[in-house]
Parts: C-alpha cells; structure tokens; sequence
C-alpha cells in the first residue's frame, strides 16, 4: 500500500514502462503577469515546510527528498541559485494528494453480421464501461518573498498504471512542470 501511495504522490508522472510519460501527465500552470521574474535570481525552499506533514510524504519518507532533488537541478539549470530563505528572492513549495477516482466510458461496437452486409442502425451497439483508478497530484509553488504571495504555480496530474522507475518519473514530471519558469514577462 504504500508503494501506491508513493507513486501517487507522483502520479502525475508515473507511466508504464516504456511509454511517453507526457501522454500520461496533466499539467496546469498559472502565473501573476504583474511580476517581473527576470528579478529573480535565488531561491530556497519554504522553511518547516508543510510538505513533511502531508499524508502522502509521511507514508513515503523518501519521496520529498525525490522532488526537492529534481527541483534543485531544473531550478540550477535555469541559472538560479539556491540560499539561505532569508536572502532568497523566491520560495519553493510542495504538496502532493491521491484520490480514487471512477471514469466512464460509452464504446460503441457494429455487432457480427455472419458475413452479410446489414444497416449500421440495426447492429450497432452501445457498452458503458467503469474504470476505477486512482490519480495522483504534485504542486509545485513559487512563493515572492517580499509580497509573500504566490506567484507561480504548477500542477500535474495523472492516472497511476505501476511503480516503474520511480525516480525517473520525478524527475519528468518535474521537467516537464518547471518547463514554462520563469515565465515570459
């Protein structure tokens, strides 16, 4: 159970071995146009922050450690630099939830003909099919330090097949969310 539960924290980013983990991931981001974030050149994470006390990081101690990691490097590759909170220019947050969720579905099939060609409308077919599964969400924030106010924000989502390669999957969901920071001012 709790393999499922790490994964979940990721679920945004967990795939089945290989297949493109973009297909499987959802991403939303927003951002306050009013910010100049080429202002921002160092960051630290949100000191005591509330990630440690989240379900999902306290069943899968390791899993932060994971995110800070590969956030540290996108952030690093962007040319920022990582402080002390009290001189930073920006925070980093995380959450991360689970959920158990129902999709339905309608297919519509042509049934047999034995071999002759009959109307559509006499053999066509409606099935509804219920899937459950269970999806994961990971939210990234940037917090300004002088406004105290967040200004960046990204969240992925998706659909949790099995625990591949784990670290991986972090590490493309993370990629993927801090693609678009900083935004275009």
């Amino acid at each position: 159970m709790s393999h499922l539960i790490m994964a979940a924290a990721l679920a945004a980013s967990v795939g089945c071995a290989g297949q493109e983990p973009r297909a499987k991931l959802f991403i939303q981001t927003q951002h306050d146009s009013d910010i100049d974030f080429g202002a921002y050149h160092t960051y630290a994470w949100v000191p005591g922050d509330a990630a440690w006390a989240n379900p999902v990081f306290l069943k899968n101690p390791e899993l932060p450690g994971m995110i800070g990691t590969a956030v540290d490097g996108q952030l690093m590759a962007k040319g920022f630099e990582k402080g002390p909170a009290d001189a930073a220019n920006f925070l980093v947050a995380m959450s991360a939830s689970v959920q158990d969720v129902t999709v339905i579905s309608k297919h519509r099939y042509q049934g047999w003909s034995h071999g002759y060609n009959r109307s559509a409308l006499d053999n066509v077919n409606t099935a509804t099919q219920l899937d459950k599964m269970t999806e994961g969400t990971l939210i990234l924030e940037i917090i300004d330090t002088a406004s105290e106010g967040v200004v960046w924000q990204s969240h992925g989502a998706g659909v949790i097949t099995r625990r591949d390669d784990l670290e991986k999957s972090v590490e493309a969901a993370v990629t993927r969310m801090l693609a678009t920071f900083p935004p275009d001012s």
